[in-house]
Order: structure tokens, then C-alpha cells, then sequence
């Protein structure tokens, strides 16, 4: 669901200076599946500069085909970011499509080179010939400095379209951008932007959309919905002739979502809801110890990801075999016996038999189908009970979870997490 208007690009050039097209260069990410994961973080870092990407296009290393897709970009963009194939192996072809593209003339900066030549020496590696072509750029560009690798981006204005080469590398782009690129385009956009994303567990897509309906026409303000496997991310964009403007719009509608939704909104940006449960149980001196079975060591592992997790998180088992779950999650052998494995009555053994012997204030137990195989007529794949132990009080339920293995585990996980938030918030 997307909300707010946008206008169509009817202009060459848009005089505010807010459209922006992407590249990722590399055959890997087509013919062996990588993920154009720069896009993705270069996408958000325009968003908070107030510009907008129009395009995202992704080419192998074919000369040819890089040339096309930056003639392209040029016509439909003020600003065009282009990562990877700046190395100085034959495929890495990105400055000379660059040239090729828009009749520039490479030239080789002869000083750059010294400088490469001296950095191999430091590091004990033998400088070849090749090298050498990370020093070649057109003669009207500026060079990126870059401090983390070896090959420095390439920055020019072409016509009207600002134009940055930028190496694949994560970590050499991010410090390119951070250093370099980002304070040239600051201010480029001419409108100032706020962003910030909203999470939301226990909510269908729907039921939040006709919440906040009349949000939509707010005055500059842009709200996009996103559902994922279990969790709901409400996407806000505030636009202002003036930061203060930007800014106040941003609070206002962030103020009147977080009332009308109340306790099923549980974080913002990049919190989890690991986090957010883990901050409850510290706040309330509870710690916490899980049994899994069929999620295997995923809600263990979101819980500790969490910094500071050692001071509530107890640890867990995962007791995936029956003997295990009575070994060492403490389960009666005569509840699997008359129930079976997959059972409410299992979830709430492990529950409060790990809270027990980890001598933990609460405990969660999982245990389900998670598929492909395995399911029967009464056990369907994709049911998963669940159990939380602990404060005076034990609950249970149980879910019919869609999707493939991966998807069942995970939103078993969300769910676990979330009831255990939502108790935390009773206290």
C-alpha cells in the first residue's frame, strides 16, 4: 500500500535535483545469485539526503551493456551511482564503459599510481601491471579517496547528471560515501526529508491500512506498508521546504500512529522485537531460558544477538530428539508418551521444565512441524505450539504457520517473542 502522490517525470532534468539512478556492475550478481546488497544501503542513505531513486538496474561485465545502462541512468536521473568493477583485473571494465559511454577520454594519473605501487610495496605485495588501470579516469573527473581499499572511486558532473563510480566492495563503498560522495550531494535535493520506519507485530496489513487511512492525504507527508513473516513495517517520509518543517511533520504523524497503535507498535527503525523484549526484562529484573525444538536454536540465537543479552538471557537448549527433551529440558516421558512430541501439553513441559533447571524466572518452549515432510492428518506441517512459563502464570497456543521451513521457524520465533513482549507489558 502506498500513500501520498507522486508526480510523473515529464522533464529532462528535475530542477530540485532529487532523482537518482543505480548501477551494480557484476556478472556474480546475476549468473550466481548475490544479492545487490549496496543498492539496498545506498537506496536509504539518498532517502535520508531527500533523494529519490527512480532506478536500480543491475549488468554484467559487458562493456557494452554498462555503457547503454549509464546512458540510460543519465537520462533519468540527477544523480547516478554506479558500484563495482572499478579492480584491475580484465573484467572490471566500469571506467572504460564510462568513457565509452559519453566520449571522454581516459587518462592515467601517473602520481596515483606511485601511490598504489607504494601501498603494495607496504604490504608485501608485488605491484603488476595491471594495477596500474586503477589510476585511469577521464580527465574532467575528480578522484574518491579511499581509505579502506586499494582502487578510489570516480566522481564527475556530465551534463546536468552528477556521476559517482564507486568500488563493490561493502566496506570500501560505505567509507567512499561516508567521506567523500554523501558531503557532495548534501543540500542537492532542495527539499528537506525525514524518514522513519515504524514496527508493528500482531497486525494484518489491512487492519493497520484502515487505522491510519486519513494519513494518506496528510501534507507531505508519505506512508508505504510493508508485511514480512510476521511483522509489519510502517515506512514514513516527511518532506518540508525546511528541515523544521520536514521535522515537525515527521513527529506529528509518528505521535498520532504510536496512538492508534497502541501496544502492537514495538520499535522504530532498526529495533527488533528481540530487543524490545529483552528491554522489558531488564527493566523488570526477570531473566529468561528457552526450550526449542523444531526452531532449532533460532530463538536462542535472536534473544543473544541482542548487546547486553547475558544480564536477562539465561540460555536455552535444543532438545530436538524426545530423549532430549526429557534429558535436559526436564520433560515427562509420560506426557510424550500419551501426546506426542508436537503437543500443547510438550510446549508447556518444556516451558517450565527449562525455567526450572536454568533456575530462570520465565521459561518458552517451542516444538512443531516446520516441514517439508513429517506432517500428518492431525499434524499438519506448519503447527507449531507454544508455551511460556513462569510469574505466577502459564499460557499456551498453537499456530498454523504457512510457508516453507525457513518461513515456519521464523514466525514461530516472532510469535514467541512477541507474547513474551506482551506479558512484559502487562506487569
Amino acid at each position: 500500500m502506498f500513500g501520498g502522490k507522486q508526480s510523473p517525470m515529464n522533464s529532462r532534468h528535475n530542477p530540485s535535483g532529487n532523482r537518482a539512478a543505480l548501477i551494480a556492475v557484476g556478472s556474480e550478481l546475476l549468473s550466481l545469485g548475490r544479492v545487490d546488497t549496496n543498492g539496498v544501503w545506498i537506496t536509504e542513505r539518498l532517502q535520508r539526503l531527500g533523494i529519490d531513486v527512480r532506478m536500480r538496474t543491475i549488468v554484467d561485465d559487458d562493456e557494452v551493456r554498462i555503457a547503454q545502462a549509464l546512458r540510460a541512468g543519465v537520462e533519468h536521473a540527477d544523480v547516478l551511482v554506479v558500484t563495482g568493477g572499478l579492480g584491475p583485473t580484465d573484467d572490471d571494465r566500469t571506467r572504460e564503459s564510462l568513457a565509452a559511454a559519453f566520449g571522454l577520454e581516459l587518462t592515467r594519473d601517473e602520481a596515483l599510481v606511485e601511490r598504489l605501487r607504494g601501498r603494495f610495496a607496504e604490504r608485501g605485495y608485488p605491484f603488476h601491471d595491471e594495477q596500474a588501470r586503477q589510476a585511469d579516469k577521464p580527465a574532467s573527473a575528480e578522484w574518491l579517496r579511499n581509505r579502506v581499499g586499494v582502487a578510489p572511486g570516480v566522481y564527475l558532473e556530465h551534463e546536468a547528471t552528477r556521476i559517482a563510480l564507486l568500488p563493490g566492495v561493502p566496506a570500501e563503498m560505505k567509507s567512499i560515501w561516508e567521506e567523500e560522495l554523501a558531503p557532495r550531494l548534501t543540500g542537492l535535493a532542495g527539499v528537506a526529508r525525514r524518514t522513519a520506519t515504524l514496527r508493528v507485530a500482531g497486525r494484518t496489513e489491512s487492519s493497520v491500512d484502515r487505522e491510519i487511512g486519513d494519513l494518506y492525504e496528510a501534507e507531505g507527508l508519505e506512508i508505504t506498508l510493508l508485511a514480512g513473516a510476521g511483522e509489519l513495517t510502517v515506512h514514513l517520509i516527511a518532506r518540508g521546504a525546511a528541515d523544521e518543517v520536514a521535522a515537525q511533520r515527521l513527529a506529528s504523524a509518528k505521535q498520532r500512529l504510536t496512538q492508534r497503535l497502541g501496544a502492537d507498535l514495538f520499535g522504530e527503525d532498526d529495533a527488533s522485537l528481540a530487543g524490545a523484549a529483552g528491554r522489558l526484562l531488564a527493566e523488570s529484573g526477570l531473566d529468561l531460558a528457552v526450550a526449542e525444538s523444531c526452531t532449532g536454536g533460532l530463538l536462542g540465537g535472536a534473544l543473544t544477538a541482542v548487546p547486553g543479552s547475558s544480564a536477562w538471557f539465561k540460555g536455552g537448549v535444543i532438545a530436538y530428539s524426545n530423549e532430549l527433551k526429557v534429558l535436559l529440558a526436564g520433560v515427562d516421558p509420560d506426557l510424550l508418551a500419551a501426546h506426542g512430541a508436537v503437543s500443547e501439553e510438550v510446549a508447556r513441559g518444556l516451558a517450565s521444565g527449562v525455567r526450572a533447571r536454568a533456575g530462570a524466572d520465565l521459561g518458552i518452549g517451542i516444538t512443531g512441524v516446520a516441514g517439508p515432510g513429517g506432517g500428518t492428518a492431525e499434524k499438519p506441517v506448519g503447527l507449531v505450539h507454544l508455551a511460556l512459563s513462569g510469574g505466577g502464570e502459564e499460557e499456551a497456543w498453537h499456530l498454523n504457520l504457512p510457508g516453507d521451513r525457513d518461513a515456519v521457524r521464523r514466525r514461530a520465533v516472532f510469535s514467541a517473542l512477541d507474547r513474551l513482549r506482551r506479558r512484559l507489558l502487562q506487569r
